[in-house]
This record gives C-alpha cells, sequence and structure tokens, in this order.
C-alpha cells in the first residue's frame, strides 16, 4: 500500500496530485466550500480525520469515498454517470461500504438553525440509509421542509456520527441543557466554549461548555435513494 495513504490528508494529497487538481481554490469551489476548509484538510499538523464533504470531494477527483474516507478498498472511482445516477449510487454505496445508519426520527429547522426533533413511538422503527462512509457510531435523522436547502432538502436524511470528532467548519447537533437543540457550523474551539455560525450566515455566537449537554458531527447529507425499510 502507498504509504501516502495512512491518513485522510495524505489521501486527499495523492488524488489530488492523481488528478491534476492541485489548485485548492478551484477543487474548493467545485465542491462548493471554503478554501479554507481544504486547507485545513491539508495540513499535517490538523491530523484531520475526514469531512462532510469527502463523498463530493472524490467525486471531483475520481476516487472511491469509501477509500478516500477510510483507505479500505481501492482508490479507483466507480462510474456513476448516465441517467440512472441517483439508483446507481444506492447500489454501489451498498457494495462499497457494507454499512447501514439506522433512522432515529425526523427533524423539522427553522432558518436561525432551530431544531425540532420529531421521535418515533417506542417500539416502531424507520428503517436505515445506506452509507456512502465508513462511519461504525453513525445514525441517521430525516429532514422535513426545506429550511436546509440546498445542503439537505425535504426528505432528505442528515447522517450524524456519535463517534465523530469535532473538526472547524464541521455541522454540528447541539443540545443545550436548557432542552433546546440547534444546528451549527463550527468555527472555533476554545476551552471553554464553542464559536459557532448559523448555517445559513449571521453572526458568531460563543456558546459556553457548561450550558452544552451533548454535540454531536453531521457526517453528511443523503439522498432518498439510500432509504430502504427494516428487513423483516
Amino acid at each position: 500500500m502507498n504509504n501516502e495513504w495512512g491518513s485522510f490528508t495524505g489521501r486527499l494529497l495523492w488524488a489530488m496530485k492523481r488528478a491534476g487538481r492541485t489548485n485548492q481554490s478551484e477543487l474548493a469551489r467545485a465542491v462548493g466550500i471554503k478554501p479554507q476548509s481544504i486547507q485545513y484538510l491539508l495540513r499535517t499538523e490538523a491530523g484531520a480525520q475526514g469531512s462532510k464533504h469527502t463523498p463530493a470531494l472524490a467525486q471531483q477527483l475520481g476516487v472511491s469515498s469509501r477509500w478516500l474516507a477510510s483507505g479500505e478498498g481501492p482508490p479507483d472511482q466507480i462510474d456513476l454517470l448516465g441517467p440512472h445516477a441517483e439508483s446507481k449510487a444506492a447500489a454501489v454505496y451498498a457494495i462499497a461500504s457494507g454499512m447501514r445508519a439506522q433512522v432515529k426520527g425526523t427533524v423539522r429547522v427553522s432558518g436561525t438553525g432551530d431544531v425540532e426533533r420529531i421521535d418515533l413511538p417506542d417500539g416502531e422503527s424507520d428503517g436505515y440509509v445506506l452509507m456512502p462512509l465508513h462511519a461504525p457510531g453513525a445514525y441517521a435523522l430525516r429532514v422535513k421542509g426545506n429550511a436546509l436547502a440546498p445542503y439537505a432538502k425535504d426528505g432528505q436524511y442528515l447522517l450524524l456520527d456519535t463517534e465523530g470528532e469535532w473538526h472547524p467548519e464541521e455541522n454540528l447537533l447541539i443540545t443545550l441543557a436548557d432542552g433546546r437543540t440547534v444546528l451549527r457550523e463550527l468555527l472555533l474551539v476554545r476551552a471553554d466554549t464553542l464559536v459557532v455560525l448559523p448555517l445559513h450566515g449571521g453572526q458568531p455566537e460563543a456558546l459556553e461548555r457548561a450550558v452544552i449537554q451533548s454535540v454531536v458531527p453531521v457526517v453528511c447529507a443523503v439522498p432518498r435513494s439510500l432509504w430502504r425499510p427494516e428487513a423483516s
């Protein structure tokens, strides 16, 4: 195995060089993220373990999202182009990862990022989604409404990883001690606060760790085509 493939940063650098896409600003524009996000992922000392943008980066660089995320499998990209790309993607993801994320209810998100959770009745299941990347601690929430568009649209799913680490420019589902839940972009981690930003822009705010009950990073949004009913 190529020695560069031992870290997410190494795999990303290797894929960029192989694809001739070493211009960080151009790659960021193609993926729809800020150049600072690419800079962070490429800093060896940052120790990035991955990104919610892994599937988009893999598509732009012509490599497997599973390989880019975890180093597992060959790096070569499977062709998903064509009129049935969405259904092909679901099938490829099922073969590529073999992992599922249980759907644990629905969320309605306001324009300000306040989250209303609509949980499933006790004992009921809402199926699962096939996962496009390696995240053993992940679960899924169905999105209701279009307040998160274009990041996530009505009927799509958010993948959240209970074992994931926090990185600047990642989106976080934050539950506060007063019972509120909010969706925010992480800007800065401090000893006593998290500096966050509403997903659609606005003024940064500092959340004291003392008022934070839990934080779960959002890995990515996935389409409805990856949903499957619970096996009988």
